[in-house]
């Protein structure tokens, strides 16, 4: 079946025309509105990269059409011979009930596929949904992370789909044993892309083998103090004040001989005591503790000038935020500790102790080694960047799939699970179409044993007979069997001697046979889209009513789903033929499901199509039978109203020997019926002074009896029920 239909860039469609068929298509629309080119589309007349014709299982379905371009393909006048139509001979009921079988089988095979086909789209549907959802979780975390990565996410940053893909391509491959952090995957990020990156000098450890001899000392702890020899000494030994002592001889040059503590005058004798006291080991214990501090300082300072010169160097993947600290401590420890060593050199006789900056100096060393570490990481890296580049990408991709892992797993496993269901209702299908295969090979074989174009023949000649076609006639071509010649009854070719009334006709018959058969010998069993674009465009008035019934024909068995006919679409301009085609009986429709309503209007040489839900289609001579149905007008309206109709339905639309139907009537009957009939013949508004119409109440009832009656008796009375709204059993 045809599923959509898009029509754009052809003929008057200026603008797209989207159309989603139904089983039943009845199409209206003026002439040169656009309804051949619908036709045309379907039956691959006219090709167009602009228009769509969309069909489901099109391998297996025949399209057949009828238009002015099937007219001219299979009735060219510059040929002598028509090809034939082959249909199933009844000759051996045997074969026939076997084709039946196989027919059936192929059929409910066929519908075994449609609802595996259905399984296979709802799973694809269930797998499009999950994928939707993993894909925006994908997506989003590529808009957290982008914008840091932009130059490592080149060509996925655009596409959902693609950056979706990659993720389930790289998840494949992973090897599931986690990622390195966001934080070091940035670090070998900036570096690998950046133009300004650079190599960078290591910076140098600090050197503390020697550290423990800076620090320590037996002098810190020891308690300097002059010789004991002379009174002087013991004096001062007992009182403990050999510093302060210590600190008096300095003043003594420039107090006049007095005691820079007392202001008592000094003997030489006590001033050389004084001095004494101080011997030449105490001035050596003295000088000891100002090398010590010498070159404790000149030990620590070179180390505060290498930390320094590190902190002042800017190298943009390098925080020394930490070492600054650890720094700031070691010169606060530093300072600490150099005062308590000016203590001990301003008293010698104290005892003193500092705190070792070892500690402080090894966690240091461990910075700088880390930051020495990023330095060859970084000089590595930019030796080689293009290759680092592309460890970086493989290293976000790792982080990106670890971040989304449950997800991922999830999806693979729900798809996985759903596509192995798949192949296996894909295995049945297979095995299924290789048996509708086989049983439609078995098909031809037997229609090729049994088909006939002789039938087809005899059933074209007898409604040329019977519709008064009687000037021409169908015989099978005896010098190419499986044609036909249009012969005159003298026997003479009529293919370019036909009217275009007979011409028109027997092409619509050629093709209502057709649709049953196949211009082949196999074929005729096979699935079919029909398509009747105007039948009666250029018919003469009096097939009308045969063309209906025809056509109706084909929509019944399309809409029993019988012959084949599995979808059907009627194009027309005329109103009374399609509301014929469109009846189905009193206050019965077709359901909305089954059938598509619409109509093609062209304005500006523009056209466009609408779609109705029920049948737009009215017409005034609709509405006159509305009237007479009605019990609200008067008796002489309901008269004219019959006139009217009668007049327009057998003399306009049919042309029909309407007043044959006088002598079918006996009595009074006869008189009125004449009545109505004479009022058709002498005009619209005068009837005949012949007789005495009385317009009473039980005279129209009356009236409308015979009226009735006319139809049913001309072979109509289907219209009249159709019409009027009567149930048909």
């Amino acid at each position: 079946m045809i599923e959509k239909m898009l029509i754009h860039k052809i003929a008057t469609y200026s603008n797209p025309v989207e159309i989603l068929p139904k089983k039943l298509n009845f199409i209206y629309g003026s002439n040169g509105s656009g309804k051949t080119t619908i036709s045309n589309l379907i039956g691959n007349f006219d090709l167009s990269d602009d228009c769509l014709v969309e069909m489901k299982n099109s391998s297996s379905i025949k399209t057949l059409v009828y238009n002015k371009q099937f007219v001219e393909d299979n009735f060219s006048q510059s040929t002598s011979s028509v090809k034939g139509i082959f249909t199933l001979g009844e000759d051996s009921i045997q074969a026939q009930e076997e084709l039946k079988k196989l027919e059936t089988e192929n059929q409910e095979k066929s519908s075994m596929i449609d609802k595996k086909e259905e399984t296979i789209k709802k799973f694809d549907e269930e797998i499009t949904s999950k994928k939707g959802l993993v894909m925006d979780k994908c997506w989003k975390l590529q808009q957290d992370i982008g914008n840091s990565f932009s130059n490592a996410l080149v060509g996925y940053r655009k596409s959902k789909q693609k950056f979706f893909d990659n993720c389930i391509s790289v998840y494949e491959k992973w090897d599931k044993k986690g990622a390195e952090s966001i934080d070091k995957i940035k670090e070998k990020y900036d570096i690998s892309f950046s133009k300004e990156s650079q190599v960078y000098t290591k910076f140098p450890t600090i050197d503390i083998t020697e550290i423990r001899t800076i620090e320590e000392s037996d002098l810190l702890q020891k308690v300097i103090t002059g010789s004991k020899d002379t009174p002087m000494g013991q004096l001062i030994e007992l009182l403990k004040n050999s510093d302060w002592v210590k600190q008096g001889l300095e003043y003594i040059p420039n107090s006049n001989q007095q005691c820079p503590f007392c202001q008592q005058t000094l003997s030489k004798e006590i001033q050389q005591e004084i001095v004494g006291y101080f011997d030449e080991e105490y001035e050596k214990d003295c000088q000891s503790i100002k090398e010590f501090i010498f070159n404790y300082n000149t030990y620590f300072n070179r180390i505060e000038s290498t930390l320094s010169e590190i902190l002042k160097t800017t190298i943009p993947f390098i925080d020394t935020s930490k070492l600054e600290t650890e720094y700031e401590l070691f010169n606060s420890q530093l300072k600490l500790n150099n005062e308590e060593l000016q203590k001990k050199l301003n008293s010698p006789s104290n005892k003193i102790t500092i705190n070792s900056v070892k500690k402080l100096i090894e966690e240091m060393n461990q910075i700088i080694e880390a930051y020495n570490n990023a330095i060859i990481s970084n000089n590595n890296i930019v030796k080689n960047q293009k290759q680092e580049q592309i460890n970086c990408k493989n290293l976000l991709w790792d982080y990106i799939v670890n971040e989304l892992k449950v997800d991922l797993e999830d999806y693979l496993n729900f798809t996985n699970g759903k596509q192995k269901a798949k192949d296996s209702i894909g295995q049945q299908i297979s095995t299924l179409k290789k048996k509708i295969q086989d049983n439609k090979t078995n098909i031809e074989t037997i229609e090729d044993s049994l088909t006939s174009v002789v039938p087809t023949v005899t059933e074209i000649n007898n409604i040329l007979t019977k519709f008064d076609f009687k000037g021409f006639h169908l015989k099978e071509n005896e010098n190419q069997k499986g044609t036909y010649l249009i012969l005159r009854d003298d026997g003479t070719n009529a293919s370019s001697t036909l009217s275009e009334g007979e011409y028109n006709f027997i092409t619509f018959l050629y093709f209502y046979y057709l649709v049953y058969g196949s211009q082949e010998k196999t074929g005729i069993s096979a699935n079919k889209v029909v398509v009747i674009d105007d039948p009666i465009s250029s018919l003469d008035s009096n097939v009308l009513f045969i063309v209906s019934t025809l056509v109706k024909n084909l929509i019944n068995d399309c809409k029993n789903n019988d012959n084949g006919i599995k979808q059907a679409f009627v194009l027309t301009h005329n109103v009374y033929f399609h509301k014929e085609i469109t009846f189905l009986g009193s206050r019965k429709q077709f359901s909305k499901e089954e059938a598509l309503f619409g109509i093609v209007r062209k304005k500006d040489n523009v056209s466009t199509f609408h779609i109705y839900d029920t049948n737009p289609i009215e017409s005034t001579y609709q509405l006159m039978w509305r009237e007479l149905i009605s019990d609200k007008i008067s008796t002489v309206t309901s008269f004219n109203t019959m006139r009217r109709i009668l007049e327009y339905y057998f003399k306009i639309i049919g042309d029909m020997d309407y007043e044959k139907c006088i002598n079918e009537f006996d009595g009074t009957d006869k008189i009125v019926c004449k009545a109505l009939v004479s009022g058709i013949n002498d005009g619209s508004h005068f009837i005949s002074d012949d007789f005495v119409i009385a317009f009473d109440e039980e005279n129209i009832e009356n009236y409308k009896r015979i009226f009735r009656l006319v139809f049913y008796k001309l072979g109509h009375i289907q219209h009249y029920n159709m019409m009027m709204g009567v149930p048909t059993p």
